[in-house]
């Protein structure tokens, strides 16, 4: 079994959380951090739920990947939620409003990008 890809599932776990989280409560951040409140005034509540949805399921299929050694496919995903990451944190900037858990997906990415490239070479 591959370690790495306990790195993956734990994220898609934390999303899958804040999904939760977020369906039953308006703010599912921790109050006071990273001026959390802002970034769910501003950003629709089911904006919020389909990105996590698809950070879930982006999550839980690269774990699905590092387990069958598919390493180019983990780093295509990465490069594909990076750029959405990267769209997301310009607006997180933008705006002073942070999502935690936002922030936390794309260290994921970042991660698994670096590592399935070692991986490949």
């Amino acid at each position: 079994m591959d370690h790495i890809a306990l790195l993956p599932a734990a994220g898609s776990l934390l999303m899958a959380y804040y999904t939760y989280a977020n369906s039953r409560r308006v703010n599912a951040c921790l109050p006071g951090v990273f001026n959390c409140e802002l970034f769910s005034f501003l950003v629709p509540r089911r904006v919020r739920l389909l990105m996590a949805v698809g950070a879930m399921v982006t999550l839980a299929l690269m774990a699905a990947l590092v387990l069958l050694n598919l390493y180019l496919y983990v780093m295509v995903l990465s490069i594909i939620g990076l750029v959405i990451g990267a769209y997301g944190l310009y607006l997180q900037v933008r705006k002073g409003a942070y999502c935690l858990y936002c922030l936390t997906t794309d260290a994921i990415l970042v991660i698994m990008f670096i590592l399935s490239i070692l991986k490949l070479t």
